[in-house]
């Protein structure tokens, strides 16, 4: 059966990092379930959710990591995953909501706040800034079938209309089928 871990890691962006991480965990007999990398300021991230042998403990895990990224200066934090949170698979419905415009404080901690008092869940986000004074951001949601969208598209237009912002949810193929400019609207997830 094995054993899961959640594994992040962080260390100096260099060609090969990615390879010497995937490389250790498959020595360990890890199996990748769930990944997520990227560059934040100059570092590489990564977040992995991987399986493995019964025998590999969490100090052999960060040893090895540790010692094939001592080039990279990586820092490894590693906690196992309970039974119940290995292997989650949502049942919910995938959007994506994009946020354009003027960067100020608070923007993301609102817009959460919303989602969360919808019980709703962000599983991805990606924000950077644009310019010197604009952001834009990506947030990955699970919509239960039962939220009312609706509730959400005009809370997310009146907070958009005030902070001058442009703000799109769209359902997760018409994001990736669409060409859509970056300034598309709540509405454009209605159009059909």
């Amino acid at each position: 059966m094995g054993v899961s871990y959640f594994i992040t890691i962080t260390s100096q962006n260099h060609s090969g990092v990615l390879t010497a991480v995937t490389t250790a965990l498959g020595e360990l007999g890890g199996d990748m379930r769930h990944a997520s990398q990227l560059i934040v300021h100059g570092l590489f991230t990564m977040t992995i959710a991987a399986q493995f042998p019964e025998h590999r403990t969490i100090e052999v895990i960060e040893e090895h990591l540790l010692q094939v990224g001592r080039n990279y200066e990586m820092a490894v934090l590693i906690r196992e995953l309970l039974e119940d949170e290995a292997d989650v698979i949502s049942t919910d419905s995938t959007y994506y909501l994009t946020v354009n415009g003027q960067d100020a404080p608070g923007v993301v901690r609102v817009i959460s706040g919303m989602l969360a008092q919808m019980l709703i869940t962000i599983e991805s986000l990606s924000a950077r800034p644009s310019s010197a004074s604009t952001f834009s951001m990506v947030m990955r949601l699970s919509i239960s079938d039962t939220t009312e969208l609706q509730e959400l598209i005009d809370e997310l237009d009146i907070f958009s209309t005030l902070n001058s912002l442009e703000i799109s949810l769209l359902t997760e193929e018409d994001y990736f089928r669409s060409e859509l400019p970056a300034d598309v609207t709540l509405h454009n997830m209605l159009r059909g």
